[in-house]
């Protein structure tokens, strides 16, 4: 097999297709790799200044500059890895012929790739998940119990609703609509931006469509308020219609993953409502990855950085592909949850 170099399996990579996910495509669509394990990045609250009167007989008035302030985060470090062993290679692959006459060195190439699509797949569930993180809670808990890593890195995101017992919208005496007005209204002012998506649980968006404030919007033919045709984009993904009103799309997501605890878990944690904009909320920096090849340490500004190695003592070739994203909001004030209820949200967190 050709001993491939860390550069030409980087080039390979990109030029594959990546695992595109929805939470990352809508909300943090860039990715801006950096020169550093450490990622800066100046945060500026935006005020609306109206330009000041001034006397005609006078040149102009000072208007101060906005200022801002700097964060500075450490990128977390995703690293999964897997061996080959001479058995791996010895017998027939799953689906191969019993009568198959490959060589243990063409196995090698199909697993090694197999293997690389395999690592791949792990690291873009896992962006999935901080992608998550970051917009229903605003922080990720970055957590390695054998080496005693325990870090949070929070943003301060705190635009969150939680319905009450007598806000519930299975309750034909509450309409959705004007929490959803306040929220929009509330956003746009903070922002400037009016957010266009909702993004729904499956539970959720049931109580919404049957609710009887909703249901009477969609009987108004004239008045095409609300309108409910649910299309299947993808089989996790579901666009429910639109809020004409609020100029707003409405969509479920049904996603799952395996957590840290080996459960499976909503991608969009029950209960929960998210208000957004799909032309993103920020984006993925990515800091350096620095590794040993060659008894020498070597970085590499990149997504996605593997490593291939030889074990010769256990007879295992290792391969290990390295990405340190972080997933960052440009305004934490531009998205707002709402929680059904104090339970999805004490389950959610």
């Amino acid at each position: 097999m050709p001993d491939y170099t860390t550069r030409e399996m980087i080039e390979a990579i990109d030029q594959t297709p990546p695992v595109r996910t929805f939470l990352q495509k809508t909300f943090f669509p860039i990715d801006e790799t950096h020169v550093t394990e450490k990622v800066e990045f100046d945060v500026r609250k935006g005020k609306r200044i109206m330009a000041p009167f001034v006397s005609p007989r006078k040149g102009g008035k000072v208007i101060k500059r906005q200022g801002f302030h700097t964060n500075q985060f450490d990128t977390p470090k995703l690293a999964p890895e897997r061996a080959l062993s001479i058995d791996d290679i010895s017998k027939r692959l799953i689906g191969e012929n019993i009568y198959s006459t490959k060589t243990p060195e063409e196995r090698e190439d199909e697993l090694l790739a197999k293997d690389m699509t395999d690592l791949e797949d792990s690291i873009a569930r896992r962006k999935e998940w901080m992608c998550r993180q970051i917009l229903f809670e605003g922080k990720i808990d970055v957590v390695d119990e054998e080496e005693g890593v325990d870090v949070q890195i929070d943003f301060g995101f705190d635009n969150i609703v939680v319905l009450g017992a007598d806000e519930q919208w299975s309750l034909a005496t509450v309409n959705p609509m004007k929490l959803l007005k306040k929220l929009r209204k509330g956003i746009i002012k903070d922002t400037g931006i009016a957010p266009d998506i909702m993004l729904f649980s499956s539970d959720v968006i049931d109580d919404f469509i049957t609710n009887p404030y909703i249901t009477k919007a969609m009987d108004l033919l004239r008045y095409k308020n609300i309108e409910i045709a649910p299309r299947v984009v993808d089989t996790a993904l579901t666009f429910y219609g639109r809020i004409s009103e609020l100029d707003m799309d409405i969509y479920s997501y049904d996603e799952w993953f395996l957590n840290d605890e080996n459960e499976l878990e909503s991608m969009i944690p029950a209960g929960t409502v998210l208000m957004g904009h799909s032309s993103g909320e920020g984006q993925i920096e990515y800091g350096l990855v620095t590794q040993m090849e060659d008894k020498k340490f070597r970085s590499y500004e990149g997504t996605l950085v593997p490593k291939r190695w030889a074990d010769e003592t256990n007879e295992v070739e290792m391969l290990r592909l390295t990405s340190r994203p972080l997933p960052r909001p440009y305004d934490v004030a531009s998205w707002a949850v709402i929680y059904a209820n104090k339970e999805a949200m004490k389950n959610a967190v």
